[in-house]
């Protein structure tokens, strides 16, 4: 695997670095300590996933989600020393996979960033899915409403998919969690939240008044058949 980390400085990348080499041998590590540099190597090196260590100013990292995500899906994950929860709400809403408020637990890391790469890759080329006007070609982390094509990162893929293949079955807040992420974690009924919304943005689905997910109080969600 080909792995691209984003640090402000040289030890926080030789720390990063050295985690994915010792639990994960045979990743190759790209390092970038700003953000030109790092959108430039996403568009031209193409690794496999990108981790951004959030510093100060947060609004830099944030920033850098959002120009990543006008042209790559590649999957993200934050690792971040701001406990405030609106940047992590931010960071998921700018289209981030995971986040992790330091300190973390280095094995917990690599083991959710092989999750969401695993789902991410998982699908085999070509496969697609129908469900009403939704059709979902997984590998390509596209989907089209009707005519219209929509983007997704690879969270929002996972998320998706496995609503798609339980089209009209509540899909409970726990399944989703080991859908996405391998397990269910405590933040994760709210940080599904964020990824519903972003959902229902991308599909047209109106969040005040949703008619394609629909929420299912205290379970989780259900995808209706889009007509």
């Amino acid at each position: 695997m080909n792995l691209l980390t984003v640090a402000s400085n040289r030890e926080e990348i030789e720390s990063l670095t050295a985690v994915f080499k010792m639990l994960w041998p045979g990743t190759a590590v790209l390092g970038a300590n700003c953000s030109q540099e790092a959108l430039s190597l996403v568009e031209k090196r193409r690794p496999d996933f990108l981790l951004l260590n959030m510093a100060p100013p947060s609004s830099d990292c944030l920033d850098l989600i959002r120009d990543v995500r006008l042209f790559s899906s590649v999957p993200l994950v934050v690792v971040s020393n701001d406990p405030n929860e609106s940047t992590m709400v931010r960071s998921f809403e700018l289209g981030a996979d995971d986040y992790f408020l330091k300190p973390y637990k280095p094995l917990e890391l690599v083991l959710r960033v092989k999750a969401i790469v695993r789902r991410a890759t998982g699908t085999s080329e070509g496969e697609s899915m129908v469900v009403g006007l939704l059709r979902l070609h997984a590998l390509l982390h596209r989907v089209y409403v009707g005519d219209k094509e929509v983007s997704l990162t690879p969270t929002e893929n996972n998320i998706l998919r496995h609503m798609m293949e339980n089209v009209g079955h509540i899909v409970t807040y726990s399944s989703l969690a080991q859908q996405v992420w391998g397990d269910d974690y405590p933040d994760a009924c709210s940080t599904l939240k964020v990824y519903i919304k972003r959902l229902r943005q991308k599909l047209g689905d109106d969040s005040r008044r949703p008619s394609m997910i629909l929420n299912e109080t205290g379970l989780g969600y259900r995808l209706v058949k889009p007509v």
